[in-house]
Order: C-alpha cells, then structure tokens, then sequence
C-alpha cells in the first residue's frame, strides 16, 4: 500500500512538474542572448546602438499570445534602435488570431526601424503574414533592401532574402544590393545561405531558427551545418542563427526555453 502510495505521489509530482514547465516557462519565460558585434565596418553613429532579433514565433493557439505579450515587454526592456523578425509568425491554425498579433507586435518600440524577412511556413499565407506585419509597423524586405541612419549620412544597408531563393537568385540578390560604403547585414530566415554570403562584403547575416530535424549531410537542407548559434567565417563575416521562440516545442529542445537574440554594436577604430 505505501508502495502505491509513494508511486501516485511521485506520478502526480512529476504530472505537475510538466504542467508548471509548459505553463509557466516553456510558454512564458523569455531568456534574451547577449551578443557583442565589433566591427571597424559599423559606423560611429552606431556605435552602442542594440538590435533585438526575434524569430519563429509559430502562432498556433491562443497560450501563444502571452508569450508574445511576454516577448514584447522583453524586447522594450532592452531598449533597441533596431528590431527584426526573421520569419515564421503563424502556423495556420493560428491565424485566427491576427487581430491580436497585430495589436502585441505594434507594441514593440524601437527607435529608429523594426523589419521583417519571411520564413518557410509565412508562404502559406504569405499576403495574411505581410499585412499583419505591415500593421504592426514593420517594414518587410523581400528580396530588397533598406538604409538605416541614425543622426549620420554613414548608414546600416539591410539586405532581405525571399526563403525559396535559389543559389542565382540570392547571388543577385546580395551583388545587387551591397554598398561598398555601407555595413551590410543580410537577414534571412534560411541559415545555409550564408553559404553564399560570406563570398561578399557582408558584416553578418541573421537567421531563424531551424525547426525541423539537422542533417548535416544534404548541403541544400536548411539546418545543413547551422543549428543555433554564431558562426565565424574567417574574419570578415558572421552568422548569427536565433535559437527562436517557439524551439521549445520540438522534442530536441524540450529544456530549453524560448529566447531572442540581442546584438550590441561597437564600432571598432584604429
């Protein structure tokens, strides 16, 4: 009889365990990464300036929106002058609930622009995902680019890819949009493409997060090489891959909660 007795305690602890890590930490607690981005190509106008990325948000029900509420509260504490999302704001069951998304995501305060790339599963509603984005204050790159100034002609060129980009495609795309006189950052939700990138005059690329299982063996497969994390390229370029915020989901990141990524840049002089 204590036998059984102690057994039910242990079950129902552990039952509650699991309940209070989705409940109140794998749904709610956002742990940002603190990285630091030195570099001579950063202008000294931006030199302390904070770019927050965030990534994979992946709205499936209605728990998604207090961890994006507690998203929003995360970032603007972090006081950024850039803010960007590099891809996958719904799944399509969540999108039901745009009104909302539109409303947390306009809540977001950065001081000088807040821009979005799309992901993979944005291409299913792909007109839905801009729209909500747009009313939210972002301005999404496909396949373009935009100057960033802060009180200075020396800007930040932003450069951002479509994620169905072939290797031409992506070619062209960073050819015809690198500014020799700028820093340019390519945000992109599909890591491997740094593969191309770091043959050009890029200082970085952001990337989301991938989702699906790593192969490391299919150069064409997103994960190819890049997991999350950063990732140096001789010295001239860096990958920065966001852990995202909906990883928590997926079996191989079960004790790992949601994050973002906050870059402080420093511009380096001689």
């Amino acid at each position: 009889m204590k036998k059984i007795l102690t057994f039910n305690i242990l079950i129902g602890t552990l039952v509650i365990g699991f309940y209070f890590y989705f409940h109140e930490i794998g749904r709610a607690r956002v742990t940002p990464n603190e990285i630091f981005i030195t570099s001579a190509e950063i202008p000294e106008s931006f030199n302390g300036v904070r770019i927050v990325q965030i990534s994979d948000i992946m709205v499936r029900q209605e728990s998604c929106l207090e961890l994006l509420e507690n998203t929003v509260t995360t970032v603007n504490n972090l006081a950024p002058e850039i803010i960007i999302f590099t891809g996958n704001l719904f799944l399509p069951e969540g999108l039901i609930f745009h009104r909302d998304v539109i409303q947390i995501l306009s809540e977001l305060d950065a001081d000088l622009m807040k821009l979005a790339v799309l992901g993979y599963n944005d291409l299913a509603h792909k007109s839905q995902t801009i729209r909500v984005l747009t009313d939210a204050r972002f301005r999404v790159l496909n396949n373009d680019s935009m100057q960033v100034f802060n009180l200075s002609p020396n800007g930040i060129n932003f450069i951002g890819a479509h994620p169905l980009n072939d290797r031409a495609t992506t070619e062209q795309l960073i050819s015809g949009h690198t500014m020799n006189d700028r820093a340019n950052i390519l945000l992109a939700s599909i890591p491997t493409f740094a593969n191309i990138a770091f043959d050009y005059p890029l200082l970085a690329q952001f990337s989301g997060h991938c989702l699906t299982t790593q192969d490391t063996t299919n150069r064409n497969a997103p994960c190819f090489q890049f997991y999350h994390g950063t990732y140096q390229f001789a010295d001239h370029f860096t990958l920065h891959v966001s852990a995202g915020l909906a990883r928590f989901q997926t079996p191989q990141n079960f004790l790992r909660p949601p994050s973002i990524d906050s870059f402080l840049l420093i511009s380096q002089t001689d």
